[in-house]
């Protein structure tokens, strides 16, 4: 196991922290909030580098530097003609850092991936063949599981507290330099490999920008070593239309709404695949406000919904926007038992199906977000809702036989 020690205490305030972490947001209304319209005013103010016209993702200039950088930090070979120096190879912290990684991720792909991978095959084959955009709100860095799940998508929407951030430029660092990313590369990895999910406080402490510098590295590592090649990395701004236009570079410290997508590729193919992430807030009283978002996702195409180890969120009050958003936009929501609750999921709307085993949420959560009807769900036994078997651990039970998972389809 990756030897990265984890605060208990901080692990067991992991709800408050995610919550109080959004932002210091004013004290909440209570009460529903209807589904996504646009705010009147422009409340989020353009940088001046914006330029009006989008990138086409099937016209991406292929620049080889991204994969070059992220196979090495994923601890893995350059392939012939790389642009890194091929004296990297040979420091003996990152031989090391390979190796262990390399055992690390093996297992992680014995114990979860590929038994994932199998199961998507036949459980998810009708939103395989739909082949939707995958949106996952409440992601952090974690392109890898819905990768996995949802391996032909066009687009992946993601969205965390984290920034965005950059690659390392290692062929200006010094040595000692490069030693402590990969160190810091190793420790961020630990929750995600070891437990499926990262934690919040972690991951808002780890990515900093004197350590792993935000989420693209880590979703670099993350398509490379699901044997992706990263075509390019592009930098984003989501203007107050809904729109996006290019940028130079990761502004989020500067101008809201600035963003990152990962343009990538399995070796050989043309078609090319983009993974989008955004630093933004998602508690209603921001999120409201925020022009360009709620545009976003009043236009968001019907997409494939991907929730896993939200903290609870979206059973708040204060998070309807996004829940009510999920509900308007999905043609299926995959979901564990921190998505959307089971009360929002009518039978006549949406075609449920049960996966592993549900209890109560994990100590580390309040009580008061344990569900009683989705219990009685699970234990009805009858034929429209058979609970079938979850061959992996996927979530906050991690390790046990305790996992849930449910498939909601719209019906027509």
């Amino acid at each position: 196991m990756i030897k990265k020690s984890v605060n208990i205490l901080l692990y067991s305030l992991l709800p408050l922290v995610f919550v109080a972490s959004c932002s210091n947001q004013p004290t909440q209304n209570k009460t529903e909030t209807a589904a996504p319209v646009a705010p009147k005013t422009d409340t989020v103010k353009k940088p001046a580098t914006v330029v009006a016209k989008p990138v086409n993702i099937d016209t991406v200039t292929r620049n080889r530097k991204y994969n070059d950088i992220a196979r090495y930090i994923a601890g893995m070979k350059q392939l012939d003609g790389s642009t890194l120096p091929a004296t990297l190879e040979k420091d003996t912290v990152w031989i090391r850092y390979s190796k262990n990684f390399t055992y690390e991720w093996g297992h992680a792909d014995n114990v979860r991936l590929k038994p994932m991978a199998t199961w998507a095959v036949t459980e998810l084959a009708a939103q395989r063949k739909q082949n939707l955009d995958v949106f996952y709100p409440f992601s952090g860095p974690d392109i890898l599981h819905a990768n996995v799940l949802f391996p032909q998508a066009k687009h992946y929407h993601l969205y965390g507290l984290e920034r965005a951030g950059a690659l390392p430029e290692l062929a200006k660092m010094k040595t000692k330099d490069i030693d402590a990313y990969m160190t810091e590369v190793y420790g961020s990895l630990d929750d995600i490999l070891t437990k499926s999910y990262f934690i919040t406080k972690n991951m808002l402490n780890d990515l900093q920008k004197n350590n792993v510098n935000g989420t693209l590295p880590l979703m670099c590592i993350f398509l490379v070593r699901n044997n992706y090649e990263i075509v390019n990395v592009k930098y984003y701004h989501l203007n107050d239309d809904g729109t996006d236009s290019p940028l130079n570079k990761d502004s989020v410290p500067a101008h809201t709404n600035d963003f990152v997508k990962v343009y990538f590729r399995h070796p050989g193919d043309t078609g090319i695949q983009v993974a989008s992430y955004m630093k933004c807030n998602m508690v209603d009283a921001e999120i409201q406000k925020n022009t360009g978002l709620m545009a976003f996702l009043n236009k968001m195409p019907i997409s494939t919904t991907y929730i896993k180890s939200a903290s609870y969120l979206l059973h708040n009050p204060t998070f309807s926007v996004m829940r009510n958003a999920v509900l308007k936009k999905s043609a299926s929501i995959v979901q564990d038992d921190t998505g959307v609750p089971y009360r929002y999921l009518p039978s006549k709307d949406w075609k449920l199906t049960f996966y592993g085993n549900y209890i109560k949420p994990v100590s580390s959560f309040p009580s008061g977000f344990y569900q009683l009807d989705l219990q009685k769900a699970y234990h009805m036994g009858d034929s429209l809702k058979q609970v079938k078997p979850l061959p992996f651990s996927l979530g906050y039970h991690w390790g046990s036989n305790y996992q849930n998972l449910i498939k909601a389809e719209r019906k027509s």
